[in-house]
């Protein structure tokens, strides 16, 4: 025998409600109350309230995407002018003998060998450690770098520090809209159980071909047995063992 498959998916959840505000006004335009009027204004509003919510998940994740891109696309920037000042730091020591331990004052072993970071936010506070120590090493009587210079590398890690900052705000908003969503789901999959509870009890003197006619007009899908014939609105359903 079919049996009723509840919607898996927050769109097709929406779209139960959707189904169900549609059907239920069209019927009851013509004396055909299925559902309750009040049950029918919490459809259509919770239908609306889901709506706006999901679209708001799709709108903030396209916004967070693009804030870690472009979060990505400046601390690469960053982190290549910072390798760029290292390697010529590093030939400046060699070209003018100047003792190793000034490779300490940015950030680098005395071996010279380049810091690795693990992550992209590692190098905001590299960046910040390279420019203090160019200040301390020329108030220690070295010449300050160029090509690039602790300025040049200040403006780099003021935009980086601010796309970084954006990124997480973004993050940010984008679990609150999964968080209200995910509330949202609940009272959802709630009022799909009340509009079936409903609707089977206002249809128990129909036959079960004729409820499950009724019940898929207000977005409700049926599975089968394997094997099991489908009924003539179904022949496209999947079959579920």
């Amino acid at each position: 025998m079919p049996f009723y498959v509840p919607p898996t998916s927050d769109l097709n959840r929406l779209r139960f409600l959707q189904r169900t505000g549609t059907s239920a006004t069209a019927d009851s335009l013509v004396g055909d109350e299925y559902l309750s009027s009040n049950t029918l204004t919490k459809v259509t509003a919770l239908a609306v309230e889901f709506e706006t919510a999901l679209n708001a998940i799709s709108s903030t994740q396209r916004t967070r995407s693009n804030k870690a891109l472009q979060r990505a696309e400046a601390i690469a920037e960053l982190s290549a002018a910072v390798r760029d000042l290292w390697a010529v730091l590093r030939r400046r020591v060699r070209r003018l003998k100047q003792p190793a331990n000034v490779l300490l004052f940015y950030g680098l072993p005395i071996d010279g060998d380049t810091p690795n970071p693990t992550t992209q936010d590692n190098w905001l506070p590299i960046s910040q450690e390279v420019i203090n120590g160019d200040a301390e090493a020329v108030a220690d009587g070295f010449p300050p770098m160029s090509n690039p210079s602790a300025a040049e590398l200040q403006l780099l890690l003021d935009v980086a520090t601010a796309e970084a900052g954006e990124a997480d705000a973004s993050d940010r908003i984008y679990d609150k809209a999964q968080a209200t969503v995910a509330d949202l789901r609940v009272k959802v999959s709630k009022m799909i159980d009340d509009v079936m509870a409903e609707l089977r009890f206002r249809l128990r003197d129909e036959d079960r071909a004729s409820q499950r006619r009724i019940m898929r007009t207000y977005g409700a899908t049926f599975g089968y047995l394997e094997g099991e014939a489908a009924d003539a609105d179904d022949q496209d359903e999947e079959v579920v063992a």
